[in-house]
């Protein structure tokens, strides 16, 4: 829904003048295709526009009237200057831009639909993990500082167990929320709602116990690492606990089952059903892959059949030290058994106390915990049918994304190597990539 104006109008009722001023409201996402258009998100919202909204956006970062803009950018006669304008009032229709004071006092945009925070409030294992560990940290004289506050629990909780100030840092509208929770819990005293980002935030004291549960199902989706490389230079004191304190990301070879690759790639058997229902060749239909950036949601519990291997480490981070934000490395994984679409997951566990671990490992799957893994894989293709055969699994690790090379030796035989490079740029939470190998 589109912001209301002090007058309780939304921006689609208020007149735009060559003298209006604009600017762009926060937390715009915008995404580019091969299509004339640019989709732009904001608060959950989607709209289309025409490239020009590219230059437009850039143009109103800072507030301007309408006419600057406009004589700034369109400078391609009155067609140009037409679409422009024409963009300018469906982007302020659609509150992409504001008032400036609307920007204001709208605050940061984010996760203010509360869909991700019922699933986290519904995760018992991993938000009742934190509390636990807060509860079995926490010292009376404590400044806790909570990175991504959200509704607020892991803030409360720490002023519940005792800490002396807690400083509850949330960026998106969320945070008004979390203020109300913190005054129905009694804990408003103790508690300072900070609300910005918090690698452009300061705090008037440093920090003795850090805790963000900035951590997705690939625990460096959401750059942990930064946040807290960030926390522990301007934030916290030396010598700072931080929950989590270690993080441990494993790669575990999988088969991924020709059902479930059916539901997302066009395969050879697909391909000849249709060719035979049809009467039409579909052939070129196999060619298709799916992009990297199309992710496919799959459940930890369904893939308790999947593991090819035993779990192998691929980074270790302490996270009360110091490391780097850049991880790169590799490692080995060996597969007793051929597969009809080798693939990758990933898992992670993460020390949140002394004895208190979360985990996505299949084997450590708690039914109470949302949490999913990463899993990639390749094509369906011929179970090779070789006596003996073993497979290694090259997994490298980057910002960002990470690479997968596999390699094939047949024991007896001269020896065939079968890789390709994979290239992931966006992990997301719990995703499958289907990617050719």
């Amino acid at each position: 829904m589109a912001p209301k104006n002090e007058r309780g109008e939304t921006p689609t009722n208020a007149p735009l003048s060559p003298d209006t001023i604009l600017v762009r409201a926060r937390e715009v996402l915008m995404r580019l295709s091969d299509e004339d258009e640019v989709g732009i998100d904001i608060e959950g919202d989607r709209m289309k526009a025409p490239r020009v909204a590219l230059a437009l956006l850039d143009a109103f970062a800072t507030p301007r009237t309408v006419q600057d803009v406009l004589t700034a950018i369109a400078s391609g006669g009155a067609e140009s200057r037409l679409e422009a304008s024409n963009c300018i009032e469906e982007l302020a229709r659609n509150g992409v831009l504001v008032a400036p004071d609307q920007r204001e006092a709208l605050g940061a945009r984010g996760w203010v639909k509360p869909a991700i925070h019922l699933v986290m409030l519904d995760d018992r294992a991993r938000t009742g993990g934190f509390c636990d560990a807060l509860k079995s940290l926490v010292k009376p004289d404590d400044v806790v500082v909570d990175i991504g506050t959200g509704t607020g629990v892991l803030a409360t909780c720490a002023a519940l167990a005792g800490a002396r100030k807690v400083y509850a840092v949330e960026s998106s509208g969320i945070a008004e929320v979390a203020a109300r929770v913190f005054a129905a819990n009694g804990v408003s005293d103790r508690v300072t709602l900070v609300r910005e980002r918090s690698t452009s935030a300061t705090l008037p004291e440093r920090g003795t116990l850090l805790v963000t549960e900035t951590i997705g199902n690939d625990p460096l989706d959401e750059q942990m690492l930064e946040i807290v490389a960030d926390a522990k230079l301007r934030l916290l004191a030396p010598g700072a606990r931080i929950v989590p304190s270690a993080i441990e990301i494993y790669g575990i070879a999988v088969d991924i089952p020709r059902t479930v690759l059916e539901r997302h790639v066009f395969t050879k058997r697909k391909v000849e059903g249709y060719r035979t229902y049809y009467d039409i060749n579909f052939a070129p239909l196999e060619d298709h892959r799916l992009s990297c950036s199309e992710p496919i949601m799959v459940d930890n519990r369904d893939v308790a059949t999947w593991p090819l291997s035993q779990p192998v480490l691929l980074a270790s981070i302490d996270m009360t030290g110091d490391f780097a934000t850049t991880i790169s490395t590799q490692a080995r994984v060996e597969i007793s058994r051929d597969s009809q679409s080798l693939g990758v997951m990933l898992a992670f566990r993460a020390t949140l106390a002394p004895g208190l671990v979360l985990s996505t490992l299949p084997a450590d799957f708690d039914p109470t915990c949302h949490q999913l893994c990463h899993r990639e894989c390749g094509e369906v293709r011929d179970s090779l049918k070789q006596e003996r055969i073993e497979r290694g699994l090259l997994v490298q690790i980057q910002p960002g994304h990470f690479r997968v090379k596999r390699s094939v030796e047949m024991r007896g035989q001269r020896r065939v190597d079968l890789h390709r490079e994979i290239r992931i740029r966006d992990w997301v939470r719990g995703r499958l990539w289907f990617v050719q190998i």
